[in-house]
């Protein structure tokens, strides 16, 4: 049975080294030393004028960038999915095709991209208020204090040390399984959508969130043939565009027309001839100026 108090996760380094950390959820001590660095940071910023949240929300709504109507839309959108997903699982109808339930998962992906979008602004700039700041002081000093090797001993000395490698694969792999363990993150949250949920399970879409069809086969959302680069296929795998006219490797076009000489009335020849290569000569160029 796992330990829900520790993970024990494989990490690849950026110089392709494999190592095996420890990541353990804070103790009640660890959490309250974490609290009053997250309370110093906060105090530091007001002195120093960073804005609150609530500061923040005021400001933007005399700047126009976010105010009632944002916010208002906002909620239009998470309505929209919410009625959406009853019509998928809750249906008058009782009995739908699976067509028709595909059209509706699909709106649902499409509104909640909409409201990614519409709420960007907003939390990109809710990131550099104080509590935003405190929160991630609070959560970088856990980090350094949770991540063990096998052996026990910490990873990290100190915070200092945590916070000039995050950009790194070991810390970066740190803070996402801690953030999974503390704040009850699903690592496979969007499979877990309701939507994907059941894209999943009428075989619309494979584990990988890859839209397939029936034979498992890679296709877009409306069902025409890719592969794994993304290239629309013909029935016979042959490369071709959106609307099945055939291309290239390269990705251009291969001509169905002929085309005529203006003067002679022949037909011209559009392929492009392979470039013969230069042979070079293995024997050393003479040199006039060289003494015998």
């Amino acid at each position: 049975m796992a330990n829900p108090k520790e993970k024990i996760v494989d990490v690849t380094l950026d110089n392709g080294d494999k190592v095996t950390i420890k990541v353990i959820k804070p103790t009640n001590r660890l959490n309250s030393r974490a609290q009053r660095i997250g309370a110093t940071v906060w105090t530091q910023c007001i002195q120093d004028g960073v804005m609150t949240k609530q500061e923040l929300m005021q400001l933007m709504e005399n700047k126009g960038i976010w105010g009632k109507a944002e916010q208002n839309k906002q909620d239009e959108i998470q309505a929209d999915i919410a009625g959406l997903e009853k019509q998928l699982f809750i249906n008058k109808k009782k009995k739908i095709k699976v067509s028709e339930a595909k059209g509706i998962a699909m709106k649902m992906k499409e509104k909640r991209i909409e409201l990614r979008d519409h709420i960007a602004k907003r939390l990109e700039l809710e990131g550099n208020t104080a509590e935003a700041l405190s929160d991630n002081a609070k959560f970088d000093f856990l980090v350094a204090n949770c991540t063990l090797w096998e052996n026990g001993n910490k990873v990290y000395n100190n915070l200092d040390e945590y916070q000039d490698s995050g950009d790194d694969s070991l810390a970066f792999t740190a803070a996402a399984t801690l953030a999974e363990m503390i704040y009850a993150i699903d690592s496979e949250f969007e499979k877990a959508l309701p939507e994907n949920a059941f894209l999943r399970a009428a075989g619309i879409i494979n584990d990988e969130m890859q839209y397939v069809d029936k034979d498992g086969n890679r296709v877009d959302s409306k069902g025409k043939k890719i592969n794994d680069l993304g290239w629309y296929l013909d029935d016979d795998g042959n490369r071709v565009d959106v609307d099945g006219n055939p291309l290239n490797e390269n990705g251009t076009f291969v001509a169905q027309v002929s085309y005529i000489d203006d003067e002679t009335g022949e037909e011209v020849s559009i392929e492009a001839e392979p470039e013969e290569e230069e042979e070079t000569s293995q024997e050393p160029e003479e040199n006039s100026d060289t003494e015998s």
